[in-house]
């Protein structure tokens, strides 16, 4: 009966080791399941983040201001649904990200939607200098976003 339990002890513990060696190599292993890629950046996560460290505030355009600066930047047969232009006091340029939306549906019915932020350029965000901004955009960043 000590022999058994021994083994039964011994196979438990030794299971456990390969679980956690299989758990290191997918998490060291860079297996992502984050629905936004490697790098799962999803724009309502990285505004909250802008908002607190940089007081930063935000517009979206509007499906117009949209059409026109997907063209402006050769994007315009892109998966881009949303751009966010971010106006802080404290920088002179405004930061501008575009995302893709991603959906996941269970039985029909979306279980999960997500905004993940897409690259324009090779890097997260684009940035225009404030003195540059109105005329790249056609309007002032008071007026975006308004339909």
């Amino acid at each position: 009966m000590k022999k058994i339990f021994l083994i039964i002890l011994f196979c438990l513990w030794s299971s456990s080791l390969i679980a956690r060696d299989v758990y290191n190599e997918e998490h060291e292993g860079e297996i992502i399941y984050n629905p936004c890629g490697k790098d799962g950046k999803q724009r309502d996560t990285l505004t909250s983040i802008l908002q607190y460290k940089d007081k930063v505030i935000y517009k979206d355009l509007n499906n117009e201001e949209l059409k026109e600066f997907l063209i402006k930047i050769g994007q315009e047969y892109s998966d881009i649904v949303n751009v966010r232009v971010f106006e802080s006091p404290e920088f002179n340029s405004y930061a501008i990200i575009s995302s893709y939306l991603f959906q996941n549906f269970l039985n029909g019915k979306v279980l999960v939607e997500l905004h993940c932020v897409k690259k324009l350029n090779n890097d997260f965000y684009l940035f225009i200098h404030k003195n540059n901004f109105e005329e790249f955009m056609g309007k002032p960043f008071t007026k975006i976003g308004i339909e």
